[in-house]
């Protein structure tokens, strides 16, 4: 059975940690996707785990919202990351940047 909206969002929030210095963006976009906005974790890992939930979540979700946008989620150093739209190329992090390569 899959895990209900509310269960996936209450793991991932009690995986954030403040201060942590890892955040879950969307690689194509750089947008922080719901309902991982404004978290950070801290490590490579446990975002890892956390962007797995998210994945659950908005597969959950399109269940309700079948035009809800389907993002590739990754994990990137919090330093590295601010919000940025697609014009804004030269701002993603080399991370985003050498997905994009390897998958456009």
């Amino acid at each position: 059975m899959t895990a209900s909206l509310e269960n996936l969002r209450n793991a991932i929030e009690a995986l954030a940690q403040d201060g942590g210095e890892y955040r879950l963006v969307c690689a194509r976009h750089g947008d922080e996707p719901v309902p991982a906005t404004g978290l950070c974790f801290e490590s490579r890992a446990t975002a890892r785990v956390a962007a797995r939930a998210v994945e659950q979540y908005r597969q959950s979700l399109r269940e309700y919202d079948p035009a809800l946008a389907v993002h590739e989620i990754v994990v990137v150093q919090a330093g590295n990351h601010r919000h940025r739209t697609h014009r804004d190329e030269q701002s993603a992090p080399a991370e985003l940047q050498q997905f994009r390569q390897r998958h456009d």
